[in-house]
């Protein structure tokens, strides 16, 4: 399956779990949950943090070769965790925003290169 596709099916399926985890009855109460706004807002950024890494930073984050051995399910999940500090790095405006991302795609998905 082509990367845009999955990627769109998977924060959709997100999506859906936060609306069904949501307590509000109508739209003013749903726009008022923080908590729910701020579990939708991770996962567009998440999204867009991985249209970025995989498109302009492509090569310097090796992305493709990772959502390969790993794929991008698990990808998806574990940069939107909030365990994690990847949507932090890349909303912060930082310079070294990118590297820093790098060396936490490098910890939490090690690339195997065949011998």
């Amino acid at each position: 399956m082509e990367f845009e596709k999955e990627l769109k099916e998977i924060v959709e399926r997100y999506v859906d779990v936060v609306k069904k985890q949501s307590k509000a009855k109508n739209i003013d109460e749903f726009i008022k949950d923080e908590s729910t706004i701020y579990h939708l807002n991770r996962i567009y950024d998440t999204k867009s943090l991985l249209t970025d890494l995989s498109g302009s930073f492509g090569e310097e984050t090796e992305l493709d070769t990772r959502i390969k051995q790993y794929g991008l399910g698990t990808v998806f999940a574990v940069v939107n965790s909030v365990k994690n500090y990847y949507v932090e790095n890349y909303n912060s405006g930082e310079d070294e925003w990118l590297n820093y991302i790098v060396t936490d795609l490098n910890h939490d998905f090690p690339i195997e290169y065949a011998k």
